[in-house]
């Protein structure tokens, strides 16, 4: 089986399973951004886990590929097959996938693909690369793009101690005064998940800027303390 040919399996069993009850549900979800099949997440991961263990290594050798090509497609179940793919492949990720994953990003924008690019693509990409890493993530936060901003907030999400907490604060005090949610939401996240890690540093972060950090922020934040 080619590129070509398992693309065609995967919207034909795509299609067998859809559910239209389902998909109005799914597409109110999502703020009626996109439209669905109506695949819940088990059923699309069934089909894909014979998919993977069938052709594996055409999927492997294609995936750039692949992915585009599904991301092109009209229903958003395409594109969490993508993202199914990317998982799949994302420690064999470089820094030259990095134009492919930004380009994703800005595809089609919505927070179930960003924050899964941002982490596990982004994330994986930057991680071992602190020059890269300090110049995408200013180059991020300083874009007009909202989701590049938001992926500047969540890429390290994944690198616990690893993370660069003077650039995750940084990054959130490049924000302070943002009025848009799903700013404020990410970087209260993202101190969320760095207090499992240090909490004495986050804390320490919020009683510094209490008074500057968005309530929502600070709510996502200070939950684990």
């Amino acid at each position: 089986m080619d590129s070509n040919e398992i693309l065609d399996y995967i919207e034909l069993k795509l299609n067998e399973s859809k559910d239209i009850i389902k998909a109005k549900s799914m597409k109110s979800y999502m703020k009626e951004h996109y439209d669905y099949l109506g695949l819940t997440a088990p059923v699309r991961k069934e089909i894909f886990k014979k998919l993977w263990s069938d052709h594996k290594n055409t999927i492997v050798d294609n995936w750039p590929t692949l992915v585009t090509k599904l991301w092109g497609m009209d229903f958003r179940e395409y594109q969490y097959v993508a993202m199914d793919i990317i998982r799949k492949i994302e420690k064999r990720l470089t820094t030259n996938d990095l134009p492919l994953i930004e380009k994703l990003i800005l595809s089609k924008s919505w927070w179930d693909t960003v924050d899964f690019l941002a982490s596990h693509g982004v994330g994986h990409i930057l991680k071992n690369n602190r020059q890269l890493q300090l110049l995408t993530a200013e180059r991020y936060i300083n874009s007009d793009d909202m989701w590049l901003r938001r992926t500047a907030l969540i890429f390290q999400l994944f690198y616990k101690k690893d993370t660069d907490a003077e650039l995750l604060t940084a990054l959130i005090d490049h924000t302070l005064g943002s009025k848009e949610f799903f700013i404020n939401k990410a970087a209260g996240w993202a101190l969320r998940q760095y207090s499992r890690t240090d909490p004495h540093f986050v804390a320490e972060y919020i009683d510094l800027q209490r008074d500057q950090l968005a309530p929502l922020t600070l709510r996502e934040g200070s939950k684990y303390l």
